[in-house]
């Protein structure tokens, strides 16, 4: 409502500091009084006969007082220029800035629309925006700020369904400054020259040589894919992402073969030591039955054996080099790389990603190719945003052999009954993982949490042999370990998350993890993973603590439903959201002010499409300098 202040006066109470400030507003049907709290400078705002808007919900008066009263109702001076900016009407929700309140942000708003809205750039093709039905930028900031002012409706529903064609404007802006930033880094790649590794038909058959087993039809999809990439002549930036046990190791293993068939070596990193031993344990073993020799390079690889490993590689005489960050320390030289693949890379930066595709740079004028795995299936959404600059290759079918894994979710006063379950299990013959959280960030912590854990398993199972593994163990200790449960030799490993990728033992058939609720959808199913990896029936059971909402649990139920990774991936995207899902360590995800990564998906395909085209048909110039312009670069008004 507008009205008149008729009357205002400032109340100093008995209580030290507290004050109440008063004034009569008449609207011409009648009069309401107006109370602020410890508001005092509201004396020379709403002084006697100065007009404002108000809004508030209005109260019986209290204290024999009659009439209604509308308590530190919010309030906007009416100074003639149209209707309020801040009352009155639907506005947005700002981000709260130390000094700067809500209303003053509207009003800058207001005035730097009115000032420099029509001068924008429109850079939105026009046949887009026709066929998309989009709004002009400009409009669509004003609909953004003051909804219904530009021909909108005045009302909150369309922007928080997300329904608004003003919001799609300014989604698709934004999503579109990305995808043509990630088309232009595409079309450079194509500018530079990489090894060309074709196979022949006597390469071919020792690559079948290689294989263990019959391929599944996604791997032969993802084989294909790569090979026509590595032998473009153009270097490879290709994501292979699969589900847990999908195969990806010997996808890569195989095209490692390939590159080593035509004379180049490849780098295989992995970020920890436990991840990169299987991976050498695996790749030793199949290169085995070929004429090439691998090597393993990790922290641990010290003195005369360290010197004579590089200088083995820096000579040519290993063909592929499986290691961790060690690969990125300057000594590591190669002589003819042609390949650099690297595993579960959303835990690398994008600068180490760089560091080791520099250590290939000027070999003979070649740039590596670089082949990404990711055992923790990526959102279509998200991989268009961080990996938006990289083919992409899904492999979706699980190799034969792989049991379905039988998932619960239990309460931790069910403990005793799962420890239960874990002798009976041993005592068919199988073996079985518990898992502990990491529960502060304090390495001591860690371990201290893992070893009590484990005494607790002791005394439930007595007689059982149980093994630890933890990060803070010593690498010798912890293989150590490892060898013992891989080979049978303990029944129960319990440990941290270091078991979450690359730990491959087919006779585990029963894991347990403690306060699940701490742990994100996507790990959980990483975690899930280590078993079924064999032939015997297996199962994995989520305990839940004491104080676990309503919503975690429920959340938990949905790895009960379903064992395919990239369903429980979409839905932890959409509880979780991009930063949660992806981790502390990943560094490179974009920060959108207005798209949502979950909701607006089929936007981000439109501007991956569009962003394309643009590049490629040399219209991507407007897209050069960011949406949000300085005013001096802005167009000159006319």
């Amino acid at each position: 409502m507008a009205g008149t202040i008729l009357s205002a006066r400032l109340i100093r109470t008995r209580r030290p500091g507290f004050t109440i400030f008063e004034a009569l507003l008449d609207d011409g049907t009648g009069s309401i009084r107006l109370v602020f709290f410890n508001q005092p400078y509201l004396a020379r705002v709403l002084s006697e006969g100065r007009r404002v808007w108000v809004f508030g919900s209005p109260e019986p008066a209290t204290r024999g007082r009659r009439g209604l009263v509308l308590q530190n109702p919010q309030y906007e001076p009416d100074d003639g220029a149209g209707d309020p900016l801040s009352v009155g009407r639907v506005v947005p929700i700002y981000r709260k800035l130390p000094g700067l309140p809500p209303r003053t942000r509207r009003r800058l708003a207001a005035r730097l629309l009115d000032e420099l809205g029509d001068r924008l750039p429109d850079r939105l093709p026009p046949e887009l925006a026709r066929r998309l039905g989009l709004p002009p930028l400009a409009a669509a900031l004003r609909e953004a700020h003051f909804p219904g002012s530009a021909g909108g409706p005045a009302e909150p529903g369309p922007w928080t369904g997300r329904t608004s064609p003003h919001l799609a404007r300014l989604v698709l802006e934004e999503f579109l400054e990305l995808q043509v930033a990630l088309a232009r880094r595409r079309a450079e790649r194509t500018a530079v020259a990489a090894p060309r590794l074709a196979a022949d038909d006597a390469i071919r058959d020792r690559l079948r040589a290689v294989l263990p087993f019959p391929l599944t039809g996604a791997q032969r999809r993802a084989i294909r894919e790569i090979g026509e990439d590595l032998r473009s002549g153009r270097p490879m930036r290709r994501l292979l992402q699969g589900d847990v046990g999908s195969g990806k190791t010997i996808v890569a293993v195989l095209s490692a073969v390939l590159a080593a068939e035509c004379g180049f070596q490849t780098a295989f990193m992995a970020p920890t030591e436990i991840l990169a031993e299987q991976h050498a344990r695996q790749i030793f073993e199949r290169l085995g039955k070929t004429r090439f020799v691998p090597a393993l390079l990790t922290g641990r690889v010290r003195g005369r054996h360290r010197t004579t490993l590089l200088d083995q590689l820096a000579g040519g005489r290993i063909d592929l080099l499986v290691g961790t960050h060690a690969l990125l320390e300057t000594p590591v030289a190669f002589h003819r790389i042609g390949l650099i693949v690297i595993d579960e890379q959303h835990r690398f930066g994008v600068a180490q990603r760089a560091a080791l595709a520099g250590k290939g740079a000027g070999t003979e004028g070649l740039v590596p190719h670089l082949l990404v795995l990711s055992a923790t299936p990526i959102p279509r959404s998200l991989a268009l945003t961080l990996y938006g600059d990289l083919d992409v290759s899904t492999l979706d079918e699980k190799p034969p052999g792989r049991t379905p894994i039988e998932t619960r979710v239990l309460a931790e006063s069910e403990r005793p009954r799962v420890f239960s379950e874990i002798g009976r299990e041993i005592a068919a013959g199988g073996q079985a993982y518990v898992v502990v959280p990491l529960i502060e960030e304090s390495d001591k912590i860690e371990a201290a949490a893992v070893e009590k854990h484990a005494e607790a398993v002791r005394k439930a199972l007595p007689g059982r042999r149980v093994g630890v593994v933890h990060g803070r163990m010593a690498p010798e200790e912890r293989e150590k370990t490892m060898a013992e449960f891989t080979g049978g030799r303990l029944d129960v490993l319990a440990a941290t998350t270091v078991i979450e990728v690359g730990v491959d033992v087919p006779n585990a058939s029963y894991m347990t993890v403690e306060n699940a609720e701490r742990f994100g959808l996507a790990q959980l199913h990483q975690l899930r993973g280590r078993v079924g990896r064999g032939a015997r029936p297996s199962r994995c059971v989520f305990l839940v603590g004491r104080g676990a909402s309503p919503e975690s649990r429920e959340r938990l139920a949905v790895l009960s439903r379903t064992d395919d990774g990239f369903v429980v991936a979409e839905e932890d995207l959409a509880r979780r959201g991009p930063g949660d899902f992806l981790g502390t360590r990943q560094s490179g995800l974009p920060l959108f002010r207005v798209a949502d990564l979950v909701r607006d998906g089929a936007l981000l395909a439109t501007a991956r499409e569009e962003g394309a085209r643009l590049v490629a048909s040399g219209e991507d110039a407007p897209f050069r300098e960011p949406l949000f312009l300085r005013a001096s670069s802005l167009p000159p008004a006319d």
